[in-house]
């Protein structure tokens, strides 16, 4: 693994001021750099596969195809580090079967996993957005809720290694 001191001063900050300005390209290797250190990098782990997501947009089917499963692995470590942010961001993936297969019932899990996200409250993030839950609400039969609800009431975090 390289070396933190490789990268850039401030690297997570520096990925997330590219990723935001549009510029995915250049953030892609400090992303995958932070990334590959595992634990505590669920941020980088996110930020990666957006901005994989993002640039897949402009790519030919085959390479876009790729880049969205690889955003899917990506966000999905980091939703299962309770990354609240990543696991809305499931609950979309799976519901339109973007870099992972179609499965409304497993959109219906992540969308409750976030719901009942703790860190979701103490950061202040508004429930899963209207137009996704309503989508959700119309995927998803009663049986199908009951089956997320008991999902997700299942889903524990990754444990966090310790320091």
């Amino acid at each position: 693994m390289p070396a933190l001191s490789s990268l850039p001063p401030d690297p997570e900050g520096k990925a997330e001021d590219l990723r935001l300005a549009g510029r995915c390209d250049e953030a892609i290797p400090i992303l995958r750099r932070l990334a590959s250190y595992g634990d505590g990098y669920e941020l980088a782990q996110y930020n990666l596969g957006l901005c994989l997501l993002e640039i897949g947009k402009a790519q030919p089917d085959a390479q876009r195809n790729a880049s969205q499963q690889e955003a899917a692995v990506f966000i999905l470590k980091a939703a299962n580090h309770d990354l609240p942010k990543a696991q809305a961001s499931l609950a979309a993936m799976y519901l339109d079967g973007v870099g992972v297969a179609r499965d409304p019932l497993q959109a219906g899990v992540w969308a409750l996993i976030y719901r009942a996200n703790g860190r979701r409250f103490a950061l202040g993030l508004p429930n899963i957005a209207e137009d996704l839950q309503a989508r959700l609400d119309a995927a998803l039969t009663d049986v199908m809720w009951a089956e997320a609800r008991a999902r997700a009431n299942a889903w524990t975090p990754a444990p966090q290694k310790q320091q």
